[in-house]
């Protein structure tokens, strides 16, 4: 059963992105809008929210844009960003598995 909410601290685990990171990005891009209780600054990621940061992630640190390109590449199509993200995990297990074949042989 997925979880409905995780904390910033299980997200930064699960994307290898410091909490700080996480918390600038939340300023800064609008679409990303974490739940927080009413006067705590205890935050709450929905599974949605999680798979957001992955595509600001990707955008940021593999593809090196600025945050400004990474809004309006959000704003304008997100299913182009997965099909980015699901090309290069299949490249990733290829080449992989490319590289096991070559050790055998």
């Amino acid at each position: 059963m997925e979880r409905i909410y995780y904390k910033i601290s299980e997200v930064s685990e699960m994307l290898q992105v410091p909490a700080s990171k996480l918390r600038y990005w939340e300023k800064v891009i609008p679409q990303l809008n974490p739940y927080k209780q009413a006067g705590k600054t205890r935050r709450f990621y929905t599974p949605e929210d999680v798979e957001l940061l992955r595509r600001i992630k990707f955008l940021r640190e593999e593809q090196n844009l600025p945050i400004e390109v990474v809004i309006a590449t959000l704003n304008a199509s997100a299913s182009s960003v997965d099909v980015r993200l699901d090309t290069i995990s299949l490249l990733q297990q290829l080449k992989t598995e490319l590289t096991e074949i070559r050790s055998k042989i």
